[in-house]
């Protein structure tokens, strides 16, 4: 590891430190030692496992991870890469976001272009990966999914079952408030929280609108987005979240549905094994919202991998680890570790909840996704959104200003 200064050691004392020993160790045994960056706690397992198996493969190489968190990943990241010192591999979220065009304009990426093969991977999961016809990270072979979670003890104590259509599940929502039962867990407070409960809202009122733009056929400020929104607010009016919702993160959303303390939550597929952690105990199963006709659409995003440092000190060997990455041995071990949705042939999971989970009608895009596809140049509706979102749900924004502001982002 290199040293940082003092008050980038101090903001890096909340990160997790795997393999302890250091260059020293590394040095006297002949290893060579690279850094790797991971994004949020939820992926320490799978990256903790994958890099055992890697280094098991790759004796003369020691790997070391840190675990950030989501709000403070990007501006720490860059701290370090402004300074010279980033770690040798770092998770980067691809296209989704304007943030590694970002890094790739900065020249702080390696350009992997025909150094990994990508052939098994699907288009849309390879489309994260490139920019500009050049790639820049390791593709993901898991499906970033939403889905509602349901306490199945609460359900069967107040005779629910999985909801037929909209209807049903909005009169799931009222019988558990009237029975003095936090209907659903949600962290208003994080903007990824935020998106992860409007996009399967969004799929379930308007199927249509989604595939209209995603083909670049409808606008942001359409009423039925406006009207996702307001069933979002209208939840929040009506208790359907609790009392402070507001000011609850993800991390107390997750752990709050763990417990026992809301009905439901409604988050990404990747928390699966979470709740799990937090309590073994906990009777979960899962399905996707209903439309009003009884058809079940299924958000799909694919999740991504990880950037090498363009100034690594270890090209070599940090270009090794990433081809593992890529391999379908660690994407086996991510589904594995996190009872993820798997999005690559060969890779295969027999996890009931994930069977549940998958249960759907129809695919759809992520709201998003399509942000960042149709965005005007130079212009960035998803900062806007990661920005601006707890605004909408604080009464900052209305709704009309909110999407207005998002729709003349888009081109």
């Amino acid at each position: 590891m290199k040293k940082f200064g003092i008050g980038i050691c101090m903001f890096l004392a909340l990160s997790f430190v795997a393999f302890a020993g250091g260059n020293k160790e590394a040095k006297k045994s002949g290893k060579v030692t690279l850094t790797i960056w991971e994004h949020t706690p939820q992926f320490e397992a799978p990256l903790k496992k994958t890099l055992e198996n890697f280094m098991a493969k790759n004796p003369d190489i020691k790997v070391e991870y840190e675990i950030k968190t989501p709000d403070q990943y990007y501006a720490l990241l860059s701290t370090t890469i402004q300074a010279g010192e980033a770690p040798d591999l770092f998770w980067t979220n691809g296209t989704a976001t304007t943030d590694l065009a970002n890094l790739v304009k900065q020249n702080a990426v390696m350009d992997l272009t025909n150094k990994i093969d990508i052939s098994p991977y699907s288009d849309m999961s390879i489309k994260m990966t490139v920019i500009n016809g050049k790639q820049y990270l390791t593709p993901g072979a898991t499906i970033g999914t939403r889905a509602v979670y349901y306490n199945k003890e609460i359900f069967n104590k107040y005779g629910l079952q999985e909801p037929k259509n909209f209807a049903d599940f909005e009169k799931i929502l009222e019988t558990l408030k009237n029975n003095k039962v936090v209907p659903i867990s949600f962290g208003g407070m994080f903007s990824w929280s935020i998106l992860f409960h409007f996009e399967p809202i969004l799929a379930a009122m308007s199927p249509d609108w989604l595939a209209e733009a995603s083909a670049g056929k409808a606008r942001v400020n359409d009423p039925r987005v406006k009207a996702a929104f307001n069933k979002m607010l209208e939840w929040g009016e009506k208790g359907y979240y609790g009392s402070g919702y507001l000011g609850v993160d993800e991390g107390g959303q997750l752990l709050a549905f763990s417990k026992g303390e809301a009905a439901m939550t409604i988050t990404g597929s990747w928390n699966a094994n979470t709740f799990n952690k937090n309590n073994p105990a906990l009777k979960i199963g899962a399905f996707q919202l209903p439309t009003k006709d009884g058809k079940r659409p299924m958000v799909v995003t694919y999740d991504t991998g990880f950037s090498i440092y363009s100034k690594t000190e270890h090209p070599e060997e940090a270009l090794r680890l990433a081809k593992y990455l890529a391999s379908k041995e660690s994407q086996q071990i991510w589904v594995d570790q996190l009872k993820a949705v798997p999005g690559l042939e060969g890779v295969k999971t027999d996890d009931p909840l994930i069977a549940d989970i998958v249960k759907n009608d129809l695919q759809v895009n992520s709201f998003y996704t399509i942000l960042g596809d149709f965005a005007k140049p130079g212009a960035a509706p998803t900062q806007v959104w990661e920005q601006d979102n707890v605004k909408l749900l604080s009464g900052m924004y209305t709704v009309d200003q909110f999407v207005n502001m998002l729709n003349a982002l888009m081109r």
